[in-house]
């Protein structure tokens, strides 16, 4: 834990920084924030249809809760404040993946994970067990991935494009 004047001007640091981010997304997402004497919050629900959720929630307290999509961490120590708006980012530009981990043979779900790709190359994941697995069991496991789209979808006169022969150049 960091002294509290430390810890308190960090956290004021941190908070408005995020704050004068948060405007820009205005046009991709209800933005829904929250600050008291004790902690700072905010959750972000895209506009787009398969975009990614998500909370964050500071407190004075030295801990921050986060829950991406399905799922969620309470109660976590802060240890680094220039983690979150990279955060926030890498979930708004679509960089998550949920994964599942299921049995093989009876395709129980095994466990959960969120992995977000941040824009300087670390991963962010949280891995939540579901049901435990022998060791036999879990090495045969099979992940099955559900990816989020960007909130913001600057691509997508690429996208339209047809696709075939005739969009590629080549003579038909």
């Amino acid at each position: 834990m960091q002294p509290h004047d430390v810890y308190n001007r960090n956290f004021d640091v941190a908070t408005a920084e995020l704050d004068r981010w948060l405007p820009c997304l205005a046009d991709v997402a209800d933005v829904d924030r929250e600050a008291t004497g004790a902690y700072w919050r905010v959750a972000l629900q895209p506009h787009v249809r398969c975009g990614c959720p998500i909370e964050l929630m500071l407190t004075r307290a030295q801990t921050c809760d986060v829950e991406i999509g399905p799922e969620g961490l309470s109660n976590q120590p802060v240890t680094d404040f220039s983690l979150y708006l990279p955060l926030l980012q890498a979930v708004v530009d679509g960089h998550v993946v949920h994964r599942r981990w299921s049995a093989l043979a009876t395709r129980c779900v095994l466990t959960r994970e969120i992995v977000v790709h941040l824009a300087d190359g670390r991963e962010w994941s949280v891995r939540r067990v579901v049901s435990a697995g022998t060791a036999a069991t879990e090495q045969t496991a099979t992940a099955s991935d559900h990816v989020y789209l960007p909130y913001r979808r600057a691509h997508a006169a690429v996208l339209s494009r047809p696709i075939g022969l005739a969009a590629s150049g080549y003579a038909v």
